[in-house]
């Protein structure tokens, strides 16, 4: 609210005999001031904004699974889940911890191990793969 109206709005208010036409201004200043109140409580708190606007500086990629892809993702998650079911609950505390995305940054992961020569020829091995 801008302080010319917070002026008129004090002197109205100090005012004996007020007019209908005044009567309605002080009313109108009231609700601005209370809007302007409003608007600093909700800068104030942060809102929730989950899954608005991104969090992060993420780009994801469109990657597009073949069939065998995802039948394998879940079948080293489905092996992996029966063979080391205590090492899962002891090391991330739950089995559901093991599932498609975390298999894959975890294969990111793996894949800085390895050197040039062998991503290459795994490239070429996929390459093989998807056009069978």
């Amino acid at each position: 609210m801008f302080e010319d109206e917070q002026l008129l709005l004090n002197k109205l208010r100090l005012k004996k005999k007020l007019t209908g036409g005044e009567r309605a201004k002080i009313k109108a200043l009231e609700r601005k001031e209370k809007q302007a109140q409003r608007e600093i409580e909700v800068t104030k708190t942060k809102p929730n904004v989950f899954a608005i606007k991104p969090t992060t500086k993420l780009k994801p990629l469109p990657i597009r699974f073949s069939s065998d892809e995802r039948a394998g993702l879940t079948e080293l998650a489905n092996d992996i889940k029966a063979e080391r079911a205590e090492l899962i609950v002891g090391e991330l505390g739950s089995l559901r911890e093991i599932n498609d995305t975390k298999l894959i940054r975890a294969a990111i992961h793996l894949l800085k191990q390895h050197s040039h020569c062998e991503i290459i020829d795994a490239i070429k091995q996929v390459k093989m793969n998807m056009i069978r």
